[in-house]
Formats: structure tokens, C-alpha cells, sequence
């Protein structure tokens, strides 16, 4: 190999999905910062989530390092199948590969599992000191590789407990936005039953207030960032550190210069919270209050959450002068119809500003999985694209967990709320405080229902074709 060691970053995501594109993948971004720091000048990296093979050929990368969520993983096989054809050593990531290694695809050298800035700084290491072969890869914590067509697992790595001994992510490489996104901590105390984040992350554990505005000054002095979304699984966890970060904004001069977004559980907003966060500059918080039924939300909360709860949650934060905002879920397994109305009865009588609506979807490594999988619904070698939470895109495909009602009752409830979503979010959305977000999000959305309907008809001229022939 001659010069630098060139590793691309493919971030598997469907690009003419708004969502997935709306912001860069820091996740890479902080193997590439922890790379530099402990290789600096032997490796030169690059990042992509679209129009991968022409960016390969130009970069023409030694190694290729693909991170999926689970309903992306299709298209993580086959950008691995490109690059190992091509003779590029492929390197797995991300949470869905974390939580069942025995998706590792036949071409694929090796799997980062969990958290892995030290494991990713071994491997390019082990390709620097002669390559990626099992004998090398065995002496690695962290990991999964194939050996003999089987499937090995090396000891697991001990996650990083000094957070602040993480490098910031390498944002160069990345397209940052007036709005962009951070992370202050990795896990959350809680556990609901369908959440896979929490249990990559295992434990939480926190950047400290010094290094979280430390990043957010970097973010406005070098990027022009006016707002910032902490996109941690509860951002509040800590409240200490909650009072730390609104002192040291205050004494950095930063207070005014940017705007926050968070996510919240409703148990813990209390006046003083939403006091905390006005003087750290939030502007609108999002929750997980996913039902307006206190049997649904036992099931899905695991009893630590109430309807009262999201209630109180929702006067607060108003009374605060911060934007509420929620997402709900319908389509538990013992849930009714008379059941699934309270919490479309309870969003119409709430003052929320903004609402989502999802059918619940069983994601690997939670006991939501477990559940399905006992019933047959979903396995370990499925059609992963069929996960999508955003049913409308494909209702064919949805996997409706209900024992209490069928798949069209289930769907048809969805639009339901969907039709409430659309005429309560247009209502509020000028006034709210993302609302300078919309030309852009509207655009790419009306893209991505143009492309959802040219690749319907195209699926239905095929299906035609097979049943001509």
C-alpha cells in the first residue's frame, strides 16, 4: 500500500427518506476523531450516505466501514457485497449488527459491536500490521468475525468511562447545517420495552458540563450554528449538570447565541426542570408519552410513567414557555380499539404543539423483539426493510403486533391519527420554534413522496409482469 490508508464511511441510509437525511452521522464521526488521535497522519477518512459507488470509485477506499439501524440493514448487505467484491475489507457497525453479529455478511472482514472508538483504532491497526485475518482479529475485544464459515465473538469491551477522555467528532468531514445536533451522554436510567438504543448504551454515562460547552462554543464560533438539538436519550438525567451547563453558558458569553432542543420523559418535568432548561436557552422538548391509556402505557413504560404524568408534563413545559412536542404509539398486542381512542381523545384535548404517531415495531435486543419473535412475526434472517416505523411508506409491509385487532383495522386506525397529525401540526407548526426548518424538510419530503410513488408503481409493473408470465 502506497501513502495514507484511505477508510470510507458509508452511512446506510435511504437517502429519499427525509428523516434519515436530515442530519450527518456522528457516530462515524467520532471513530474518525478518535483515529486521528491516536494515528495522526496515517489515515485519511471520508464520509458518505449517498451516491456510494461513485464516491468509492473516485476515493478508492482500503477499507469501508458501514453503520446501519436494523430496517436499513438490507441496504448495509449490499454495500458490503459491493466493496468486498471489489476487494475492499469490509468493516460492520452500528446497532443493528451490535445486537444480532450473526447478521455478519459473508464478505464482511469483521463487526464492531457496542461502543467502539478503541475497538475501531485496534482494527486499523491489525490492517495496518499485515490485515484483517482471524488470527489477528481473535486478540481483538469487541468484535465479531467469520472463522471457518462460523461466526466468532471475542471477549466484549469495557465501555469508556471517562467521556471526556473522547475525542469531538470530526465535523470537517461532515455537512453542518444552521441546525445540527449533539450528543451529552450515552444511555438512559429507563427501559421501555420497545427501545434498542438503551440497551446498545447499557449504562449512561456523561460528558461533563465543561466539555459539553466546550463543543457547543465550537459549534457556533466555527460552524455559525444558531441551533442545537441534544439528541441524547434524556438529556435531563443529570440536574446538576443541567445547572452547570446554564452557569458556564452564562460566563462563556453564550446565552442568546443559540437555541436547544431536547428529549424529555414526562415522570421527571417538574417546574424546576423546565426552569433549568429556559435559562440554558430550550426552546422545545420532545417526548415519548406514546399513550393516553394508563394499561397500554404500563406495558410500554414498565409502570413508570402515567397518564397523569404526560398531562402535568405538557402544562409545565407550556408554562415555561417551551414548546411541547410528543410522539405516541398504537398497535400493542392486547391493546383495543376503545384503548387506542384515549390516546387519540387525549392528544386532541392536550395542548401539545407538535405530534407524531407510530405503529409499535419490535426491534432486535428488546423484549418487544423477544415477543414477536416467540410468535413468529420477525427472525433473525427477515427482510429488515419491513421494520420501518414510518408505515405509510409501505403498509404492505408492516408487522402488526395486535392479538385484539386485524391488520386493516390497524391500518386504518393509523390514518386516523395521521389525518389528526396532519391538521393539529399544520395549525401549530408557524408558530413554532423550528419552524425556519420547514421550507427544507417540506421540500425533501415532497421528494421522498414523489420517488415513494415512482418506486410503488415500479414494484406494482413488476408484480404485474410475474403474474403475466
Amino acid at each position: 500500500m502506497s501513502g495514507k490508508l484511505r477508510v470510507l464511511f458509508v452511512d446506510a441510509i435511504n437517502p429519499a427518506v427525509e428523516v434519515e437525511s436530515r442530519y450527518p452521522s456522528l457516530g462515524m464521526a467520532y471513530l474518525i476523531s478518535a483515529a486521528r488521535k491516536a494515528l495522526p497522519d496515517e489515515v485519511e477518512f471520508k464520509i458518505t450516505g449517498r451516491d456510494v459507488q461513485s464516491v468509492a470509485e473516485s476515493f478508492k477506499p482500503h477499507i469501508a466501514g458501514i453503520s446501519s439501524v436494523s430496517q436499513n440493514f438490507n441496504i448495509a448487505k449490499d454495500y458490503a457485497g459491493y466493496f468486498a467484491q471489489r476487494g475492499v475489507s469490509v468493516l460492520m457497525g452500528g446497532v443493528h449488527i451490535s445486537t444480532i453479529p450473526g447478521c455478519l455478511p459473508d464478505g464482511a472482514a469483521a463487526a464492531c459491536l457496542g461502543e467502539s472508538e478503541e475497538t475501531f483504532i485496534e482494527l486499523i491497526k491489525a490492517y495496518l500490521g499485515g490485515g484483517l485475518y482471524p488470527d489477528t482479529l481473535a486478540g481483538i475485544s469487541g468484535i465479531a468475525f467469520r472463522e471457518g464459515g462460523e461466526i466468532k465473538l471475542t471477549a466484549p469491551r469495557p465501555q469508556i468511562q471517562n467521556m471526556d477522555s473522547i475525542a469531538m467528532p470530526a465535523r470537517d468531514l461532515l455537512d453542518i447545517q444552521a441546525h445540527t445536533y449533539m450528543f451529552t451522554s450515552r444511555g438512559c436510567p429507563y427501559r421501555c420495552t420497545f427501545c434498542s438504543s438503551t440497551r446498545f448504551w447499557d449504562k449512561l454515562r456523561f460528558f461533563s458540563a465543561e466539555y459539553v460547552v466546550d463543543e457547543i462554543g465550537l459549534l457556533v464560533r466555527d460552524y455559525g450554528v444558531r441551533m442545537i438539538s441534544f439528541f441524547d436519550d434524556l438529556f435531563v438525567a443529570n440536574t446538576k449538570r443541567l445547572e452547570e451547563i446554564a452557569v458556564l453558558l452564562e460566563k462563556r458569553g453564550l446565552n442568546g447565541k443559540v437555541k436547544y432542543t431536547c428529549s424529555c420523559r414526562a415522570n421527571v418535568v417538574k417546574p424546576e426542570l423546565a426552569k433549568i432548561l429556559k435559562r440554558i436557552g430550550v426552546v422545545s422538548v420532545g417526548m415519548g408519552l406514546e399513550s393516553g391509556d394508563e394499561e397500554t402505557l404500563k406495558y410500554l413504560k414498565g409502570g413508570t410513567v402515567n397518564v397523569s404524568h404526560n398531562s402535568r408534563a405538557i402544562e409545565v413545559l407550556k408554562g415555561a414557555g417551551i414548546a411541547a412536542n410528543a410522539s405516541f404509539v398504537i398497535g400493542s398486542p392486547n391493546e383495543t380499539f376503545e384503548q387506542s381512542m384515549r390516546t387519540y381523545d387525549f392528544i386532541k384535548k392536550s395542548k401539545l404543539d407538535l405530534f407524531d404517531i407510530y405503529l409499535l415495531t419490535p426491534y432486535p435486543g428488546t423484549p418487544l423483539w423477544d415477543y414477536a419473535k416467540g410468535r413468529g412475526l420477525v427472525s433473525d434472517d427477515m427482510d429488515w426493510s419491513r421494520l420501518d416505523i414510518n408505515v405509510y411508506r409501505e403498509p404492505e409491509k408492516t408487522i402488526i403486533l395486535s392479538e385484539t385487532l386485524g391488520k386493516e383495522d390497524i391500518l386504518s386506525l393509523y390514518k386516523k391519527f395521521r389525518r389528526l397529525r396532519f391538521y393539529r401540526n399544520f395549525i401549530k407548526v408557524f408558530n413554532h420554534p423550528m419552524r425556519r426548518d420547514l421550507p427544507i424538510m417540506a421540500w425533501k419530503m415532497v421528494k421522498e413522496k414523489v420517488s415513494g410513488f415512482a418506486e410503488s408503481r415500479q414494484h406494482k409493473m413488476k408484480r404485474n409482469l410475474n403474474e403475466h408470465e
